[in-house]
């Protein structure tokens, strides 16, 4: 006889944790205890006993916190009845099958659902995972660790962001389905994680409108322009005052037995997800050129929020023309997978890599701006084979001043500017640095201050500003063999343009383009010079690239 299957343990994260045996929750009260299971469910790898035990007891002496975690696991194996962790040389997991975790289970469908990868289980039962997904992710777990809680933070604002792209697909999938109360009661849950996602209030009037309600619209539309002038000074974008218009005229039109005109679609970019050994990589492709082109962006992004911005998608549209541009958020902003550890140079171009794998892109242009022009330097250097080119923006080789690099910031002053940022999150945080001419325009401001709110928390963005401190990719650059163009505004207060010389100097044969301007962002101002010198560039290499192989 073959023994009996252990009854199933379900661990719940959703609210106040909890660990449920055959339907029977068990009576575990030690914090840590949970803390300690958050961690290697969520993490989804193996935790060094290391920086569990600092995480759990972050008071005492390593050998006292060794000890005490052995203690923890007996403990809770004990209550539990079963073998839980698996003890590797340095690290431990949880045992293969040892448990189910509804958070993981939702993190797995929302990605397929968001990236249209798999068919989703029945509307109900997603429905259902949906509405607990929206209680609080570890509610109530604390214990005086303050790494415990920023990483906590952490996790809760990587949850609310897969959170809300699966509640906008299921409410679209509940308009098509015919499901109109559903899909405005998703709206507001939608609302209540953001009540400045103009996307939702577009819904909204698109519901409306399906429903007749011209009047409805017209709430919907005013809930949106009161709530963007009460926190930010500005009203709604373009798209969504077109929307209005557009769906106000819909429902005219279905009140009055005329002919539907199409409900305004919203534009979004068709995220992907791209797992590599180091966790997911958000991504998604535009325009389909002959050549690629991936966009490195500088140390925040967040690809959804970004599209928002008509210069951001105005500009890229143009390269699509051309190229099949990429782009992604790197691990530890944006949609993509949060960082356990200091962001690198090396950690970043790995999240190329695994895109360009995904996106199964052989060969590619590297458009590196401002902190994404290091990993495209490390790219060109270490993987010439995959790189057709590379152009550098407003970048650097060092993130911090140097006996030989007097063009970066001091570490101490690194580190001060660092704080007055993360200081600053939750409103257009240093927008005078990287956009001086659009300080006082209230459209930018608030776009940038919901990009910085979304894109990372203050602990993962302190991650990501650490790792740009001790970068210095200057050895590399005399590697690099592939085309190069650098460009630098004169008047960038982000990055000195002496740094964009120095790059030119170091790489060979590289072509340096100054321009005038002041701003970092390259999508802001004299934009049209910028897009012109990458199709130029890039059709001459191509032209010298042809002639080469024709000679031979």
């Amino acid at each position: 006889m073959h023994p009996a299957e252990p009854p199933a343990l379900l661990l719940n994260l959703f609210g106040v944790p909890s660990l449920v045996l055959a339907g029977e929750r068990l009576r575990i009260s030690l914090q840590r205890a949970y803390g300690l299971m958050a961690m290697l469910a969520l993490e989804r790898r193996p935790i060094s006993r290391d920086q569990a035990a600092r995480m759990l007891w972050p008071e005492a002496a390593a050998a006292v916190g060794l000890g005490r975690l052995r203690r923890l696991i007996y403990e809770l194996e004990a209550r539990c009845g079963r073998a839980l962790i698996d003890s590797h040389e340095r690290s431990i997991s949880f045992a293969a099958g040892a448990l189910r975790c509804e958070a993981l289970e939702f993190r797995s469908l929302a990605q397929a659902m968001i990236a249209g990868t798999a068919v989703p289980p029945p509307q109900a039962d997603i429905e259902s995972l949906a509405e607990r997904a929206c209680e609080p992710l570890l509610d109530g777990l604390t214990f005086g660790s303050d790494e415990f809680d920023d990483w906590v933070r952490m996790q809760r604002i990587e949850h609310v962001h897969l959170l809300t792209r699966m509640l906008a697909c299921l409410a679209e999938h509940q308009r098509a389905q015919g499901c109109a109360e559903a899909a405005i009661g998703t709206a507001e849950r939608l609302l209540a994680f953001d009540p400045y996602a103009e996307p939702s209030y577009v819904l909204l009037m698109a519901l409306a409108a399906d429903a007749r309600d011209g009047a409805g619209v017209d709430a919907a539309f005013m809930r949106c322009a009161d709530a963007l002038r009460a926190e930010f000074g500005t009203k709604p974008a373009p798209a969504t005052e077109q929307a209005y218009l557009q769906e106000k005229e819909r429902a005219a039109a279905l009140a009055h037995g005329r002919r539907e005109a199409p409900s305004s679609p919203i534009t979004t970019l068709p995220i992907r997800f791209a797992t590599g050994k180091h966790g997911s990589v958000a991504y998604a492709t535009v325009g389909e050129g002959g050549e690629a082109l991936v966009m490195l962006p500088g140390f925040v992004s967040h690809i959804e929020i970004g599209w928002e911005h008509p210069g951001i998608r105005e500009a890229i549209g143009r390269l699509a023309r051309r190229f099949t541009v990429v782009v992604f958020d790197r691990r530890g902003v944006g949609l993509s997978e949060r960082l356990g550890e200091v962001s690198t140079v090396e950690s970043a171009a790995d999240d190329v890599l695994t895109v360009l794998a995904a996106a199964r892109i052989g060969r590619a242009w590297l458009f590196g701006s401002s902190e994404g022009g290091p990993a495209a330097i490390h790219i060109a250097a270490q993987h010439p084979q995959g790189v057709s080119g590379l152009i550098l923006f407003g970048s650097l080789a060092r993130g911090s001043r140097d006996a030989d690099y007097p063009w970066a910031l001091r570490g101490d002053s690194f580190d001060h500017w660092m704080d007055s940022l993360i200081a600053g999150w939750g409103g257009p945080a240093d927008i005078q640095t990287f956009a001086p001419t659009l300080r006082d325009d209230p459209e930018t401001c608030a776009w940038w201050a919901r990009m910085l709110r979304q894109s990372a928390s203050p602990a993962s963005m302190r991650a990501v500003l650490k790792g740009l401190r001790e970068m210095d990719v200057r050895p590399l650059l005399p590697r690099i063999t592939a085309p190069t163009l650098v460009m630098h505004r004169r008047g960038d207060r982000a990055v000195r343009f002496e740094a964009g010389e120095h790059l030119a100097r170091s790489i060979g044969r590289a072509e340096f383009l100054p321009l005038q301007g002041d701003s970092h962002w390259w999508w802001t101002g004299d934009t049209d010079a910028v897009i012109d010198a990458i199709e130029s560039f890039a059709a001459a290499s191509a032209a010298r690239a042809g002639a080469v192989e024709g000679g031979t």
